[in-house]
C-alpha cells in the first residue's frame, strides 16, 4: 500500500480474472483483489480487466466510495461465490501493479508499472 498524505492507504496491487462461464460472445471479467476494491465488467478479452484497474483508480483518485460495480447483484442471479474468482482454475488471470504519485495540488494519480498474465490462479 502506498500512502498519500492525511489519506488512507492507496492499493499498490490488483488482482483480476476473465473466464468462460459459458457465454456466445462475451465473459465475466472481476476483479477480486483487493476486496474493498472488486469490481464486474463484461468483455471478450482481457482488456476488460485493464479498463476496469483504470476506472477503479480515477473512482480512488477522485475520492469516491468504491462500488462492486454489479458484481453482488450479478453473483446473486448467476449462483456464483463471491470469494472463489482468485481460485478458478480455468480462467485467465491478470495481476497488476500500480504506482501512484501526488501531483502539485496534492491529488493522487496511478500508473499500471507492471502486468502479469496466468492461465490459473497466480502464484501469491
Amino acid at each position: 500500500m502506498t500512502m498519500v498524505p492525511g489519506e488512507k492507504p492507496l492499493p499498490t496491487e490488483f488482482r483480476g480474472c476473465i473466464f468462460d462461464d459459458g457465454w456466445e460472445f462475451d465473459a465475466p471479467c472481476v476483479i477480486y483483489y483487493p476486496w474493498r476494491y472488486r469490481r464486474f465488467g463484461i468483455g471478450g478479452n482481457n482488456g476488460t480487466l485493464d479498463s476496469l484497474v483504470e476506472n477503479i483508480c480515477y473512482d480512488i483518485a477522485a475520492g469516491k466510495e468504491p462500488c462492486d460495480g454489479g458484481l453482488a447483484r450479478e453473483c446473486e442471479w448467476r449462483g456464483w461465490g463471491m470469494r472463489g474468482f482468485g481460485r478458478r482454475c480455468r480462467a485467465e488471470h491478470v495481476v497488476f501493479t500500480v504506482m501512484w504519485e501526488v501531483d502539485e495540488a496534492g491529488r493522487p494519480w496511478a500508473e499500471v508499472v507492471s502486468r502479469t498474465e496466468s492461465m490459473g490462479p497466480p502464484a501469491k
